[in-house]
């Protein structure tokens, strides 16, 4: 223990300290009665209606925010939903529940980066209804559409104002697993239990769902499949033989999907940068000159075995992501998930060698037919310190890689929504 630990352990049980502890232990208190306990409150708070029967029946699609600096593959997910339902005929709301600054023209210039969403907000309507007081005006018939847990919450509330027996619910994870075990993952869990119909990302993520029985579609073992169906979130693609394009002669490069962050702890990063270093210590990368990048995160450098260093280089924009894929050799994304996220494919798709972990339902086999460059790690340090050996032998075979990069998954938005399933959900748009 330092000079200044010792100093500060002996002060904080002075006669001086124990009153400074107390009133810093009254703070922290006050503040977790006056504003903690009241944030589940505030998340589901139902939102302020007006029902008026003369307003134009809408597509209410409940979102957190709109903040393009978050703006990723959930989100990118429910925008191509809400233009597709314009494109069908519908009149779309898109409503904010969170705090939102609204930003109209800079929201314009933002999107113009996403292919197929340029000009989405001429094209929808947009209501941000953080301040509950403010009312919003509805018809008896409008549809509403749940996209996470705590506006599900909000959609099963106004099941009891509109003529609607149940709402549509975009599920995308199965967001329990987002918390550790309690209030959140309860309050998440239990939103599954209210009469909807499910269009779930990936048939994966319907499969855990299925496996487990989970809530009011397949609780009861009833469901038909009428209730529930799956799409595949469209990926980055490249042009035939764009990749990959790095030079068999260059130094190699790895890029970590670096998330050390609590709310990201799906993204397993502790095992991630724990089975890099087992693998640098082993020699793994001793040839061909190798250095080491992460993505995802704000987080400073961080060192590496044997003097290298995880040089970290925080989030990019859509554009620039799809440019930098292509610039490495060997990709390392994991989450402790059933989702089999869309990093690891995109990064598949962009020629990497790309090391990945299993997960309940999500197998090797089952990551293996999407992309032969996907090679499916057990969720531990020695699993994918291992995977990430193997990975590197991938790494410098360019026809391997080249071949892998055909992933068999969706590449565009009209294939992911297709005439299909928009005419499911449009069965159910007419049926709530």
């Amino acid at each position: 223990m330092s000079a200044l630990q010792k100093f500060i352990v002996k002060f904080a049980n002075s006669r001086f300290g124990i009153p400074v502890k107390n009133a810093a232990r009254h703070l922290r208190e006050s503040y977790y009665n006056a504003e903690v306990l009241r944030r589940p409150v505030v998340k589901i708070a139902p939102l302020n209606v007006c029902i008026d029967s003369q307003a134009p029946r809408r597509v209410n699609l409940l979102i957190p925010e709109i903040n393009f600096a978050r703006f990723y593959g959930g989100y990118i997910a429910k925008f191509h939903l809400a233009r597709k339902l314009v494109e069908a005929g519908h009149r779309v709301r898109v409503v904010t529940v969170d705090q939102c600054i609204e930003d109209l023209p800079s929201w314009r210039r933002e999107i113009a980066a996403y292919d197929g969403l340029e000009g989405i907000f001429d094209r929808v309507e947009v209501a941000c209804c953080f301040d509950r007081s403010a009312a919003v005006v509805m018809s008896p018939s409008d549809r509403v559409i749940a996209t996470t847990w705590w506006t599900a919450y909000i959609a099963n509330d106004l099941v009891g104002k509109l003529d609607i027996d149940r709402f549509v619910y975009l599920i995308q994870e199965y967001e329990p697993y987002t918390f550790p075990m309690g209030s959140y993952y309860a309050m998440a869990n239990a939103s599954y239990d209210f009469p909807h119909r499910a269009l779930y990302s990936t048939r994966l993520l319907q499969e855990h769902f299925e496996n487990h029985r989970i809530g009011h579609i397949h609780g009861h073992g009833a469901a038909g499949d009428d209730s529930y169906d799956y799409f595949e979130n469209a990926i980055i693609s490249y042009p035939d033989g764009e990749a990959p394009t790095r030079a068999a002669h260059l130094p190699r490069r790895l890029l970590f999907y670096a998330r050390p962050e609590a709310h990201a702890a799906r993204n397993m990063f502790e095992v991630g940068y724990l089975a890099l270093s087992r693998a640098i210590e082993a020699g793994v990368f001793d040839d061909h000159d190798w250095s080491f990048h992460g993505i995802g995160s704000s987080h400073g450098d961080i060192p590496l075995p044997g003097g290298r260093t995880l040089e970290m280089l925080g989030k990019f924009g859509l554009r620039e992501y799809k440019s930098r894929l292509l610039e490495y050799d060997l990709g390392l994304a994991l989450m402790y998930t059933p989702h089999p996220s869309l990093l690891p494919l995109e990064m598949a798709s962009a020629g990497m060698a790309v090391v990945t972990n299993s997960c309940q339902n999500k197998t090797r086999e089952k990551m293996g037919q999407i992309s032969s460059n996907l090679l499916t790690a057990r969720p531990t340090i020695d699993g994918v310190a291992a995977e990430l050996a193997i990975a590197r032998d991938l790494a410098v075979d360019p026809v391997r890689r080249r071949s892998g990069a055909r992933a068999c998954w969706a590449t565009d938005w009209e294939q992911a929504l297709d005439a299909r399933r928009m005419a499911k959900l449009e069965r159910w748009l007419a049926d709530s």
